[in-house]
C-alpha cells in the first residue's frame, strides 16, 4: 500500500496512491465516461518534437552516456533500458518542484542534494531523455473525472515506438509499462480500453514503487482506472518546456469523454498567472483521434 503523496503546481495537488484492493467505483467512474466523439471536428496546433540534434538534447545525451545506456538491439529494449535507468537514477518523493523543470536540473538536483522528486518532475525528465535518444514522446498528464477538484493524479510518459508503429504507456515512478495476454506492449489507450472492457492487463515483473513490487489491482485497477479519465499533453516536445518562465505561454491539448464537465481553472486550464505573466492556453477536445492543423501526427492516445 501506498501512502498518499502530493506534487504541487501553481496550488494543484496530484495526489498518489490509495488502496490495495480493486475499487469498483474508480472503474465504475471510467466505464461511464468511456466516450470519445471521433467525428468531432475542431483544429488546434500541432504536436512538435525538438529534434535530437538540438544542443540542450546532445548535452543530456552525452552528459549521462545514454547511448551507452540505451545499449544495442530494438527500439523497444533501448526505450526499456531508458525507462530502468532513469526511474534507479532519480527516485520518487512528493515535493514542491524545482523552478527549473528539466532532465538536468532534475537529474542533477538528486545527484548533488538527494533530492527526489514526484511524478510531474519524473515525467518531463523521462521525456527529454527520450528525446535526446531520438524518440517521439509527451508527458501526460492524468486526472480524475471528480470535480470541482480531481482529487490527485498522475503523470507518465507516452512514446512512439516505430518498430510497433504505435505509442505505448510508460510511467517512470514506477519504470512500469503494460502489456496484453501476449505481452504485446500496450498505449494508453489501450490500457483504458482494457480496464472498461476487462480485458486482460498485466505489469511487467520490475515494475515498483520506492523497491517494492507493484501489485497490479492497486496500480491499475484502482489508482490509474482513476486518473485515465482526463488526459492532458503539451503540445511542445522539448527541452524545458513545462518551465514556467516569466511571459511564457504554454500550451496544452486536453481529452475529455463526452458529456463531462468542464474542468474548473487549474495551472494547466488556460489562464494567465497575474504575478508571473505565465500563459496557459488549454484547447479542449472529445475526439481521441483527432489530428492538428496539419494533421501529423495524431493525438497519440487512441487505439491503432
Amino acid at each position: 500500500m501506498r501512502k498518499n503523496c502530493k506534487l504541487a503546481l501553481l496550488g494543484l495537488f496530484i495526489t498518489g496512491w490509495a488502496s490495495a484492493q480493486i475499487d469498483t467505483s474508480e472503474l465504475g467512474e471510467l466505464r461511464q465516461g468511456k466516450e470519445y466523439n471521433i467525428s468531432q471536428k475542431q483544429t488546434f496546433p500541432d504536436f512538435t518534437y525538438q529534434s535530437s540534434d538540438h544542443e540542450d538534447l546532445t548535452k543530456i545525451r552525452t552528459k549521462y552516456g545514454l547511448d551507452a545506456i540505451a545499449g544495442k538491439g530494438s527500439d523497444i529494449e533501448r526505450a526499456k533500458r531508458l525507462l530502468k535507468w532513469f526511474h534507479e537514477e532519480v527516485p520518487h518523493n512528493d515535493a514542491p518542484n524545482i523552478e527549473s523543470l528539466n532532465a538536468i536540473s532534475i537529474i542533477d538536483s538528486y545527484r548533488t542534494k538527494k533530492q527526489a522528486h514526484g511524478c510531474y518532475p519524473l515525467s518531463i525528465a523521462m521525456n527529454e531523455v527520450f528525446l535526446a535518444m531520438g524518440f517521439q514522446s509527451r508527458t501526460v498528464i492524468c486526472f480524475s473525472g471528480r470535480y470541482p477538484s480531481p482529487e490527485g493524479g498522475h503523470v507518465i510518459n507516452s512514446v512512439y515506438i516505430p518498430s510497433l508503429k504505435k505509442w505505448i504507456y510508460m510511467d517512470p515512478q514506477d519504470n512500469a509499462y503494460i502489456m496484453d495476454e501476449k505481452d504485446n506492449l500496450l498505449s494508453i489507450a489501450e490500457v483504458r480500453e482494457r480496464l472498461i472492457s476487462g480485458g486482460v492487463l498485466k505489469l511487467n515483473a520490475d515494475a515498483n514503487y520506492h523497491g517494492k513490487a507493484d501489485d497490479l489491482n492497486d496500480y491499475l485497477y484502482t489508482f490509474m482506472a482513476k486518473n485515465l479519465y482526463r488526459l492532458i499533453c503539451p503540445l511542445k516536445s522539448e527541452f524545458g518546456s513545462q518551465t514556467r518562465a516569466k511571459g511564457k505561454t504554454i500550451q496544452y491539448v486536453e481529452l475529455l469523454p463526452v458529456a463531462s464537465k468542464d474542468p474548473v481553472v487549474d495551472g494547466f486550464e488556460t489562464n494567465t498567472n497575474a504575478k508571473t505573466g505565465v500563459n496557459v492556453i488549454n484547447f479542449h477536445t472529445n475526439n481521441d483521434r483527432l489530428s492538428g492543423k496539419n494533421h501529423n501526427p495524431h493525438f497519440g492516445l487512441s487505439i491503432p
